[in-house]
């Protein structure tokens, strides 16, 4: 199987007809036809059927249409990274917990470009298991993440504890609380069993969310109350969006980053690790209490 007769074959599912998808790939009918029939003798498998549309995948054509989307991207990426290990320095391939991503990653991606404006970066935001395993299988370089666990050959090094704190654009003061207007949002099992000891009147909240970067975009758009890291909100509290509940219980996340042992290049890595740290002291300078 090669990659242009996937390249093909998305086209011609895209277009539905030889003639528009001859004309985009600049080739000529008969060739994609060729390509088509060699792709369907390898799947042993009808890709597409003619119909008054054009040409149609079948079912079996629908099924493999997601697998040659992947096979196209992993392609292209390979190539990417291929290309990219031949600039001066390399490409790094750093990822985060989304809680940890709309600001760390990207000031940590800026400060690395800060520190080597010759190394080249792909970001990604995944949960920390999904991360572990793409470190543990390479695909990642390092990665943000909020439990400790690790993988053989993976080094897990804890950075700081991230602080959560009750804000709310209704009240300071937690006996004011209004359940109905609580989001409750995930910040994982740690967080969850001690939200649940000491905030028992606010575990049943009417909205949850897994995703707690939404939290921030509820509350501007909703109201509310909900726990946010202090690194989020100092500026809408000086500002006076949002209002700190200062009775009510902090909580506190551990973050951890995760690498190779044995990384082929680790000069890349102490890098990256520098330019995080640097990070992480700057977004909590200014935080009272932390």
């Amino acid at each position: 199987m090669d990659m242009q007769s996937i390249k093909t074959f998305l086209m011609l599912a895209e277009v539905k007809r030889l003639g528009d998808c001859a004309k985009q790939l600049h080739l000529t009918k008969s060739a994609i036809s060729t390509r088509i029939k060699q792709l369907e003798a390898e799947l042993d498998q009808q890709l597409f059927e003619r119909g008054a549309q054009g040409m149609k995948l079948t079912v079996q054509g629908q099924r493999f249409y997601r697998h040659a989307l992947s096979l196209q991207r992993c392609w292209e990426n390979a190539k990417r990274e291929i290309r990219l290990t031949e600039q001066p320095g390399g490409l790094l391939r750093i990822g985060a917990h989304p809680a940890l991503a709309d600001d760390l990653l990207l000031d940590w991606a800026a400060g690395l470009r800060t520190l080597d404006s010759t190394q080249s970066l792909h970001l990604m935001a995944d949960y920390s298991t999904a991360l572990i395993q793409q470190v543990s299988s390479g695909i990642l370089d390092i990665a943000l993440i909020l439990v400790a666990e690790t993988a053989p050959g993976l080094l897990v090094e804890r950075l700081f504890n991230d602080h959560l704190q009750m804000v709310s654009t209704d009240t300071d003061r937690l006996a004011l609380v209004n359940p109905e207007r609580y989001i409750y949002l995930d910040w994982g099992w740690g967080y969850n069993a001690a939200h649940g000891e000491r905030l028992a009147q606010l575990q049943s909240a009417p909205v949850t969310s897994g995703l707690a970067s939404l939290g921030t975009h509820w509350l501007q758009r909703q109201g509310g109350t909900a726990y946010l890291p202090a690194r989020w909100v100092q500026e809408a509290l000086a500002e006076g969006s949002l209002r700190l509940v200062k009775d009510a219980p902090r909580f506190e996340r551990p973050v951890y980053a995760t690498y190779s042992t044995v990384h082929p290049f680790p000069g890349r890595i102490a890098l990256a690790m520098r330019a995080l740290r640097q990070v992480i002291e700057k977004a909590y300078q200014h935080i009272p209490g932390t």
